[in-house]
């Protein structure tokens, strides 16, 4: 199959073997596979990942091929799966709290990724999608979890919210809280210049996490407010002890909501995603053109079809 692969600093598309299937895993021929910053990072070696693996892990496809032990999938279905894999044998997982697992892997980080023809998955993490939903839109399930994540954080619908950064993760999660019944929510772009409004919001959800941001975020919300942590960031990011402590404000970090759920409710029309996904399926030979397309502001989840 032809794959993109990282090799050391290296990124080329190769022709390598099939994955084989192990007994627990499944088969997937990869339909559509987005582009995530993360991709982005672990290509050029500023976020750890393994040496030499086919890169990605966004996606959606059929499934090819199933293992001895798997129940439930057989050939033909319409999968995607969450890529972030828990260990299964923590004492968190062997509690059945495999959500909050600390030894996870990733598909496209620690281990061979999507951006290739096919993939095999533990069973565990596939999920399947209802036949008239589009390939676009299981690539995009990731994501939409993601997103679905601040519903944890105890936030109420009465309240006024705020979502800081004008992006494209900004306006999923916006979507998300409209169809959820949440009628006081605003997105603050920085870049506008506009100060920001001091003691106003309920809460307020981070999406660029930065020195800067977090003062801002702990200077918008109200004495007893709410910030909700969301940036997957790995460089340390200070934070002032005396605003937080003076507003007692709380912080939840939260990590992903349900994949079923972010399933159905694209598949239903609760979240419409229309104007956050490209249309355009883009060749693995085109990935230099894509990544750096990737590194500037873009409005809208770029896609690959790895048979092309």
């Amino acid at each position: 199959m032809r794959a993109l692969m990282k090799q050391g600093t290296d990124l080329l598309v190769k022709n390598i073997p099939i994955p084989n299937v192990e007994d627990n895993e499944i088969l997937i021929s990869v339909q559509v596979a987005g582009l995530c910053r993360t991709d982005v990072l672990v290509a050029e070696g500023r976020l750890p990942g393994k040496d030499t693996m086919v890169l990605g892990h966004e996606f959606s496809g059929v499934v090819e091929k199933v293992g001895r032990s798997v129940t439930g999938f057989k050939s033909g279905h319409r999968v995607t799966a969450m890529p972030v894999l828990h260990c299964g044998v923590c004492k968190f997982c062997t509690m059945g709290r495999t959500d909050i697992c600390q030894n996870t892997t990733m598909l496209g980080v620690n281990c061979d990724g999507v951006f290739g023809e096919f993939v095999t998955v533990p069973s565990h993490a596939v999920y399947k999608m209802p036949d008239t939903m589009p390939f676009r839109y299981g690539a995009y399930t990731e994501p939409v979890a993601a997103a679905l994540s601040v519903l944890k954080a105890n936030i109420k619908k009465h309240e006024k919210g705020l979502i800081y950064g004008d992006n494209r993760f900004g306006h999923l999660i916006h979507r998300i809280l409209k169809a959820y019944d949440f009628e006081d929510v605003e997105i603050y772009d920085p870049r506008h210049g506009k100060p920001i409004c001091e003691s106003t919001c309920d809460f307020a959800i981070e999406t660029l996490a930065t020195d800067e941001t977090m003062r801002e975020l702990f200077s918008a919300v109200k004495p007893g407010g709410k910030i909700v942590i969301k940036s997957r960031k790995h460089e340390l990011v200070g934070i002032n002890f005396y605003q937080a402590v003076k507003k007692e404000i709380s912080m939840v970090a939260v990590n992903y909501g349900d994949f079923n759920e972010a399933i159905r409710i694209m598949a239903d029309g609760t979240l419409s995603v229309d104007g956050l996904l490209g249309q355009t399926h883009h060749s693995l030979d085109d990935f230099q053109s894509v990544f750096e397309q990737s590194k500037t502001f873009e409005p809208q989840k770029i896609f690959f079809d790895p048979s092309k």
